[in-house]
């Protein structure tokens, strides 16, 4: 197939961003040399690379900047640099400071969905601790991230009470221990300022004394000479003043009653006036911070020029930039999400308004496919970050069975958005009655083995599956690259044709180790999100990729296509093996190449791969529970296992269908 041919095969949506696009195929892209940088004598080499990966990782969270704004990252950069290297040196955890999280929205009747946090904010903290694991990843003493309220810093010249702000923060504290965001720590007013408090600060200790946290903040780091005129002068300030004119604008539209043009002047002079109290507050605020964390790496949820914070975006989302407390969020159906005001979602009839805990949590896309087993109390869908599907039943654990799943949607679901997780529908597992399920799901595929696979540490007992029956971790794959059949090609000559199976099927035999044997799951729809802007969909549409191992007899295939589009949703798809040389495993390596290209170039395309792949807002980290039932989609998604300890209880069962 030419390149041409190739790239009209793919869907719309894989080449509807640019028109009349040739395809690279003859010199691929490249990225983008990184200049040297000459290290003065007594600088760390390894520690200064690590800061810089660090570094990295934290920009690709990065708000994006708008146009009127002036560059001054590179100013950022380097003051960042040197407090992470420092940490990176000493070997310590890297601190990270961001201000934020002070309450919903007062205009709950049109933006938000209440007044604690909902979906929005569970999302966005979970966003936010991959921050620091994703850093973990790379460098192990990792990183936390202190979110610190300042909901008392400006709630009363909202209207919103003491009581809601305490009850927001306790939330999301909840929040944040259910999920195990570990690497989320909580700070508040309290620990900026000096007051005599009892040990213990409860609801009613909280509220008595938020107009005291308020004074001793003003007092204590309010700038006595700051007036609007002379902050108005910096850009960051000016960014600022202009995200709270928008947001408050909105925020206290039925706080007060204003109708008429002459009121509506009023209310716009009202809106400024106290967007400026907030900003010389704010400085006050910031000035605080700036003592009792100066020596962290600043983060901010506001626009800023990048030199003296690095400006985040709080929520993974499709949509224009907000923060959770300024939104309800939306799922599709695929995974993704979108944000906006509560009462445009209310009239889009594409969604639905779901319920968590009694109250409204977030919207979802309408579909037949997350809705089943109504004779039996019926299943809860809840989304995963960043792809995926849990589906409980509604009753509690064990209230249904393996036999009650509905495969024809779970398996239309697992197409659309895998893996598509099972919890509760198992106690005990049994092979015969999962082997029985899985035929229902589709046509078992047959190995060597037969048609179950046992998945545990088998040590050197490999039974010809290489690294698979170890405790190593594995390179990101599709099951099945190594299954082939023989076949003629146009030029007469026989080649080996990959034939990997539609889907796999697995259950959780025994619990794993909640903090290691992580089957990791990476989605399609979110890799081409995350990759460099040099490395384009429709150029990498027309690459094909050679796979060589000792394993399986000594196998090679050639010029299997970097892109599948999708069977059933015509999406592209990413087809690929990560590179795995002996110095990532005991067992034998693989050796992948892209065809056609100098040895730089192929590395270049696949270390970029590599990255998003492993990047945690496109993989899915899975510690598996006994009796997990796990359908995923093995075109749509690549999967791998994180390593756990050697003859640790953990065994997963197997099956492949088409």
């Amino acid at each position: 197939m030419s390149s041409t041919e190739k790239l009209e095969s793919l869907p719309a949506e894989a080449t509807a961003t640019e028109a009349n696009l040739e395809l690279a195929s003859s010199n691929p892209p490249r990225p983008t040399p990184v200049p040297s940088v000459s290290l003065t004598v007594g600088v760390d080499a390894a520690a200064f690379e690590t800061a810089s990966q660090i570094l990295q990782v934290i920009t690709r969270y990065s708000l994006k900047r708008s146009t009127d704004t002036t560059a001054k990252a590179d100013e950022g950069v380097m003051k960042y640099l040197a407090v992470i290297y420092s940490y990176v040196k000493a070997g310590a955890s890297i601190p990270m400071a961001l201000p934020g999280f002070p309450f919903k929205s007062p205009n709950s009747q049109e933006k938000v969905l209440g007044k604690l946090p909902d979906r929005a904010e569970e999302l966005s903290l979970a966003h936010l601790n991959s921050i620091c694991l994703s850093i973990k990843d790379i460098y192990p003493p990792g990183a936390n991230l202190t979110i610190i309220s300042d909901g008392l810093t400006y709630n009363d010249l909202l209207g919103v009470s003491d009581k809601d702000v305490w009850k927001y923060g306790e939330t999301l504290r909840a929040i944040a221990t259910a999920k195990g965001h570990k690497h989320i720590i909580f700070s508040r007013l309290q620990d900026l300022v000096t007051i005599t408090l009892p040990e213990e600060l409860d609801e009613m200790t909280y509220v008595a004394n938020a107009s005291n946290f308020r004074r001793a903040l003003l007092n204590g780091f309010g700038s006595p000479d700051w007036t609007w005129e002379t902050a108005s002068q910096r850009e960051d300030v000016q960014l600022t003043y202009k995200g709270y004119i928008k947001a408050l604008g909105i925020d206290l539209q039925h706080m007060y009653n204003f109708k008429d043009d002459e009121s509506g002047t009023r209310f716009r002079q009202g809106v400024e006036h106290i967007a400026q109290q907030m900003l010389a507050r704010g400085d006050a605020f910031a000035n605080a911070i700036g003592q009792k964390y100066k020596d962290y790496v600043r983060l901010s949820i506001h626009a800023s020029t990048g030199a003296a914070k690095l400006s985040i975006n709080l929520l993974p989302t499709e949509s224009s930039y907000t923060t959770p407390w300024h939104c309800a969020v939306a799922y599709k159906l695929d995974g993704t999400t979108t944000t906006g005001r509560r009462a445009d979602f209310d009239k889009d009839d594409s969604y639905e308004l779901v319920y968590e805990n009694e109250r409204p949590s977030y919207y979802r896309e309408k579909s037949p496919l997350l809705s089943w087993g109504t004779e039996k109390g019926g299943v809860v869908f809840e989304p995963i970050y960043p792809t995926g599907w849990f589906i409980r039943p509604t009753n509690g654990p064990w209230s249904m069975s393996l036999d009650d799943v509905n495969v024809e949607k779970v398996r239309s679901l697992c197409e659309i958005n895998s893996p598509v997780i099972l919890r509760g529908f198992v106690k005990k597992p049994n092979k015969e009655e999962f082997s029985k399920k899985a035929e229902e799901f589709g046509k078992p595929l047959k190995w060597n083995f037969g048609t179950l696979l046992e998945v545990k540490d088998r040590g050197s007992d490999t039974r010809g599956l290489n690294n698979v029956l170890s405790s190593e971790p594995m390179p990101f794959h599709y099951d099945g690259v190594f299954r082939t059949v023989r076949q003629t090609n146009e030029s007469g000559e026989e080649v080996r044709v990959s034939t990997p199976p539609r889907f796999q099927i697995f259950l959780g035999a025994t619990s794993s180790p909640k903090d290691t044997g992580y089957t990791l799951f990476a989605s399609s729809t979110h890799i081409f999100k995350h990759l460099p802007g040099w490395l384009r969909l429709q150029d990498m549409a027309a690459m094909t990729w050679t796979v060589s191992t000792d394993a399986f007899r000594n196998i090679i295939i050639r010029e299997l296509p970097l892109i599948k589009t999708h069977p059933t949703t015509g999406k592209p798809c990413l087809r690929y093996h990560e590179p795995w040389g002996t110095e990532k495993t005991a067992h034998l390596p693989t050796d992948v190449r892209i065809d056609g290209l100098e040895a730089a170039d192929s590395e270049a395309i696949c270390e970029a791969i590599n990255t998003v792949l492993h990047d945690r807002r496109v993989v899915y980290f899975h510690s598996w529970d006994k009796g997990d039932v796990i359908v995923n989609d093995n075109t749509l998604m690549l999967h791998t296992r994180s390593e756990f300890i050697s003859g640790a209880d953990r065994e997963l069962w197997r099956i492949h269908f088409d």
